[in-house]
Parts: structure tokens; C-alpha cells; sequence
């Protein structure tokens, strides 16, 4: 190539690849290989290659990356989400379990309410033998444990069904009571084998055969799942059937061969239903009993066939919290996965040799977290990180759904974790709707309870059957409360069992207390006998005891004792009270009877009290005669 066409060439380069720096192209006419002479400049930088350093020339360009439109619909954090209205009772009920375990605000709140639910379920009656049976049945069912399941499953998934066994009931004849530290009141304590006299062991039978009377009555009970509970047939006044799926352990234990079984699994398929055991080897339903089958519903309507979770209207609501959790830990991952910049070099020192890039390459080259790079001054690193770490994972974002949650929970924070800031007002309204609930919830488990109770008193013979009581008294200023009934007691409006019952003492426990401590009250060793509001004078009798205590008798009803008139009491201006130091007592007018009357005769009509009261002030009157003469 002649130089005229090699000058042309290099111009023509020069003109498209100003920033490269060619000088000059040299061409070997033997092997035809190119050479081009290049001056650097300083934006000509090299880099990594196979193949060896190739300069190129630096880009001062922007990229734009253009993506697809996005909206709700597509995001991944809100696939899969349904409705909670259109969701099926299964399916409600498959969240309200999960939710009860994962979600920590919903579990304490159901937690929290079944307890504060269930507290103080006691009989009242005022028959023993029907109290005293209800109690012992109540201990040999489990009926006290029941109760604890029911209130849970109705705050958890709304809809309890309750099965029960009949059979033949035959407590156990035994004279321990079932409630820790009571008695049993059925009658005399039993004489034991071979030393009880005819009368009494005529009183022991009778009392026996009141009280313990045989018949078919509830001797278990159970609360179905109620995945496992179909409710078929028209809603209309109730007339509904139940249906129950078989559980798969059922299944299993059906298709266990009989000499792995153990002696347990063995009774139990005895006792299970030939229906029931046909549906769990077919696949199929079992129909339920209806006069076996009972419901404790929240908020159900006749026209629902199944009850909803009291926790569904927040159900929208944990999900939007959990996608907001996940895209927390999505940003988590992403702050370990910044992008680590190194710039070796710069426009007075430029890079262009490949020794130079893979030396710092290998410096950086290494499994640990940290790096020790000893370099000059022509290294730079850094590290590029989103610069919205801090807001992105803020508590800021959920103020909102952590107050839709409350609301819909219809408890505070403040009652379950003690956070929040609560004013008095606002606490005493809250515990105002918290106890509305669970008087809610208790009237519902009260009817339960008192239809089954009906059946069974029906079946005993009995006329009645015992009131259900619980504690009142939760939620409420104890001590506020425990002085209200103090007071109702000393004005005799309220007795003192029941007094002691509503505190939370047990009446025969602390009657027997009261009889075993009179004796060291009597002698002055322990408190008053009465009412410490009651204050009189010091008894007469020998070691100044109480027994001859002068305190009020009857009540306060009765009015103002008989013969002692109402105390007048008289004003004085001050200037009187000044002048006048002592007064002049006017003489009681008296009646020709009792002119005529002697002492002799009044002091025999006196009483016991009013001869006391007579020789007391007699007494008081001698006083004062005696220091008026010495004053004289």
C-alpha cells in the first residue's frame, strides 16, 4: 500500500475514533500485519479480557432500562389472597387456626378472653344433694375442662360442636369430696364397715339412693373438630343434620393390624359405632345423633349454616402486615448483595497494563467479609447501597394496619403487652367493651349448659337444677370492689357467704376458720367479735372478755333501743358559753306513778341491759357529786 492510501486510511480513523489517539499505522508488506502507533489519552483506559489488553475507548453514555407497567394485580406479595367473605367455613376455619398460632396479637387476645371467660364456674343451689350431685358429676365428666375447651373454640373459630356419650352413670360411692378442701354435704359422716348403729346406716342408704340415684346421663364429653363437621339440610326452624368426617387417624387405626394394637386402641374400636367405623373405611360421612350433637355459636344468625371466626374482619389485615413483613426481609437479603465499585487509577495515572487489573482482582479475590488491601493512591473503593434502608424499614408503615388490627380485635395493646399509651378514660371504656364480650360469651355457654343440665334433671327426677355463677369480679378495681362489699355486709344488705364467695373465699373453709379461731377472739387474743364499726365499752366480766361485750342488738332496722330516748343536743352562743361556766340542769318532770313508785320497784322491772346502763350512770352521778362538794 503506497503512503498516499496509508495517510488516507489513517485520517479516515483518526475522524471516527478521535478519543482512541492514533498517530500512525505502519504496514509489513511481507506478512501483511498492521501495526497502529497510538498517543494514550486520558479517557483511553484498558480492561479485563481473554485475549490479552485491547484499548477502547471510554463511553460517556446513559443506559435506560425500560420495564413492563406494574399494578396490584400482578405483584407477587398479593397472589393467592381471597376474600375472607368469599371464603368457604373450611377454608375460614383453616386461617383462624393458622392465624391463632402465627399471628402474636391475635393469639394473646384469644388467649386473654377463654381465660378471663371461664374464670369462676360455680353451682348455686340452695339444695345440697342437688348441688352436691351436680358438683360430683361435673369432676367425674371432666365438665370443669370442658368448659375451658369450649370458651377457647368459641373465641378461635366461633362455631363449637360439642358431642356426648350416654350411659349408665355410676359415680363411684365415696365420701372425698371432688372439690379440693370442701366436704361433701350428703348427710352424717359414715361410720365405718361393721361399727354403724341401724339408724345411721338407715340415714347413710337414704341419703345414698337420694343423691345417687342411676340413670342415663352424659358420662363424656367432646368438642369436634370443626374441619370435620358438615352441616346438611334446611336452615329453616333448625332442622338441620349434622355429618362427621372421620379423621385420618381413625383410618389408620381401622387398617392397624389387631396384634399391633395396643389394649387401649383395642376398647376403643369396640366402643365406636358400627356407622362410624364403616364411613372411616369407605371414605365417607357418619350422621350424628341430633339429640347428641349440641352448638355454642358467635354472632350466628338462624339463616347461617355455620358461624364465622370472630377474628375474619381482621383477616385482610394480617395478610397486608405479612406482605409488608416479607418485603422487610426481601430488603434485608438485598442490603448483603450491595455492589462493591473499585476504580484503580485516574487521569493523571491511567491503568493499561493487565498485570495491574488481575493484581487488584486477587486482593478482592477472597471468602471472608472483610479485605485487607494494601494499594496507592490510585485505588478507590466503594460500596453502593440503597440509600432508603432506614425508611424503607421503619415502624412507620405499620402504625395503620397495627391499629386496624386493634380495632378489629376490639381489645388495646396496652391489655395485652402493657405498650400504648392509655389514659384512665379510655382504659375504663375498653374494659367496659372487653366485659360485654365475655358476658356475651358466657350467655352463650350458660344456655348450653342449661339445656343439658334439664336433660339431666329430668332423667335424676329433680324439680330444678343449680344456677350457673362466675367471677364477677375480673376487670374490675379489686380494691374498690372488695370495699363495696365489705360495706353491703355491715349494713346487712348481702350475707356473708355470699359476700365471701364474690371475694373469692371459699364460705365452709372459712366458716370452719372462724368457729376453730372463736375461742382466742373470746379471750381477747385475736380482733373483736362483731363488727369493728360496732365500738362499745369493755366488758364487765372477769379479764375484761367479750362475752360481756354491751354491742347492739337486733338490727338497725329496729330502730333506737327500747327506753332510751334520743340524745337533744343543745346550741350555746359564744358569749354565753363565756359567761357561764357551769349549768343549770332542770328536774325531769315526773308522773303521780312515779311520785309514788320506789327504787325497789323501777330496778325490778329493769333489764339485764338497763340495770347496767342504770348502775353505770348512778355511778358517773356519785363522780360528779363528789367533786362538786370538794370544790365547795
Amino acid at each position: 500500500m503506497d503512503q498516499e492510501k496509508m495517510n488516507k486510511v489513517t485520517a479516515d480513523l483518526k475522524e471516527r475514533y478521535p478519543d482512541v489517539g492514533i498517530r500512525s499505522i505502519s504496514v509489513d508488506e511481507k506478512t501483511g500485519q498492521s501495526t497502529f502507533f497510538l498517543d494514550p489519552k486520558p479517557k483511553t483506559l484498558a480492561y479485563l479480557e481473554v485475549g490479552g489488553i485491547i484499548p477502547k475507548a471510554f463511553k460517556e453514555k446513559a443506559a435506560v432500562i425500560t420495564r413492563d407497567t406494574m399494578d396490584r394485580t400482578f405483584l407477587d406479595l398479593q397472589q393467592n389472597v381471597k376474600d375472607p367473605m368469599q371464603q368457604t367455613a373450611r377454608e375460614s376455619f383453616e386461617n383462624a387456626i393458622r392465624y391463632y398460632y402465627t399471628v402474636p396479637e391475635l393469639g394473646s387476645t384469644i388467649n386473654l378472653l377463654a381465660g378471663l371467660a371461664s374464670k369462676g364456674f360455680e353451682h348455686d343451689i340452695d339444695d345440697e344433694n342437688i348441688k352436691n350431685f351436680f358438683d360430683v358429676w361435673a369432676f367425674d365428666v371432666k365438665f370443669y375442662e370442658l368448659i375451658d375447651w369450649l370458651f377457647l373454640d368459641f373465641f378461635k373459630y366461633g362455631h363449637v360442636t360439642t358431642y356426648k356419650v350416654l350411659a349408665k352413670y355410676e359415680p363411684r360411692v365415696s365420701h372425698l369430696s371432688p372439690i379440693p378442701g370442701q366436704k361433701i354435704k350428703n348427710g352424717k359422716t359414715p361410720a365405718k364397715k361393721g361399727k354403724a348403729t341401724g339408724q345411721e346406716q338407715e340415714q347413710e342408704d337414704a341419703a345414698k339412693k337420694n343423691i345417687w340415684s342411676k340413670g342415663h346421663l352424659p358420662v363424656s364429653y367432646t368438642i369436634l373438630n370443626p374441619l370435620l363437621v358438615n352441616i346438611e339440610g334446611n336452615l329453616l326452624f333448625d332442622k338441620v343434620s349434622v355429618k362427621l368426617t372421620p379423621p385420618p387417624e381413625l383410618t389408620e387405626l381401622l387398617k392397624k393390624p389387631s396384634g399391633e394394637m395396643t389394649e387401649d386402641e383395642k376398647n376403643l374400636i369396640k366402643a365406636l359405632p358400627s356407622d362410624l367405623k364403616a364411613a372411616a373405611e369407605k371414605g365417607g360421612e357418619f350422621q350424628l345423633d341430633p339429640r347428641l350433637v349440641g352448638f355454642v355459636t358467635y354472632r350466628k344468625m338462624p339463616y347461617e349454616r355455620y358461624a364465622k371466626p370472630r377474628s375474619l374482619k381482621i383477616f385482610d389485615s394480617i395478610e397486608y402486615k405479612k406482605s409488608l413483613r416479607q418485603a422487610d426481609l426481601s430488603t434485608l437479603d438485598g442490603i448483603t448483595n450491595y455492589i462493591l465499585k473499585i476504580t484503580i487509577g485516574n487521569d493523571e495515572y491511567p491503568v493499561v497494563t493487565q498485570e495491574e487489573l488481575e493484581a487488584v482482582s486477587q486482593l478482592f479475590n477472597t471468602s471472608g467479609k472483610s479485605f485487607d488491601v494494601i494499594w496507592n493512591h490510585t485505588l478507590k473503593v466503594e460500596k453502593i447501597v440503597s440509600p432508603e434502608i432506614g425508611s424503607i424499614l421503619g415502624q412507620e408503615k405499620y402504625i395503620q394496619v397495627n391499629e386496624d388490627i386493634s380495632a378489629g380485635l376490639g381489645i388495646s395493646r396496652a391489655l395485652i403487652d402493657g405498650s400504648g399509651d392509655l389514659n384512665v378514660a379510655e382504659a375504663q371504656l375498653i374494659i367496659k367493651g372487653i366485659q360485654e364480650e365475655i358476658d356475651y360469651a358466657r350467655r352463650q355457654v350458660t344456655r348450653w349448659i342449661y339445656r343439658e343440665y334439664q336433660q339431666i334433671s329430668e332423667a335424676m327426677g329433680f324439680e330444678r337444677f343449680p344456677k350457673i355463677r362466675w367471677d364477677d369480679g375480673i376487670l374490675k378495681d379489686t380494691i374498690m370492689y372488695m370495699n363495696i362489699i365489705s360495706q353491703l355486709v355491715d349494713r346487712r344488705m348481702i350475707s356473708y357467704h355470699t359476700a365471701l364467695e364474690e371475694v373469692g373465699f371459699d364460705y365452709p373453709n372459712e366458716l370452719s376458720n372462724m368457729e376453730e379461731e372463736f375461742p382466742l377472739v373470746d379471750k381477747g387474743i385475736f380482733g373483736i367479735i362483731g363488727s369493728p364499726w360496732q365500738q362499745t365499752a369493755q366488758g364487765q366480766g372477769p379479764g375484761g372478755t367479750q362475752t360481756t361485750q354491751k354491742a347492739p342488738k337486733g338490727t338497725p332496722s329496729q330502730g333506737r333501743p327500747k327506753g332510751k330516748p334520743a340524745t337533744k343536743k343543745t346550741t350555746q352562743s359564744p358569749s354565753k358559753q363565756n359567761t357561764t361556766k357551769t349549768k343549770t340542769k332542770t328536774k325531769p318532770q315526773t308522773t303521780p306513778a312515779q311520785k309514788t313508785a320506789s327504787i325497789q320497784d323501777v330496778v325490778k322491772e329493769m333489764s339485764d341491759e338497763d340495770f347496767a346502763d342504770f348502775t353505770h350512770e348512778l355511778a358517773k352521778l356519785r363522780l360528779n357529786k363528789e367533786d362538786e362538794n370538794g370544790e365547795t
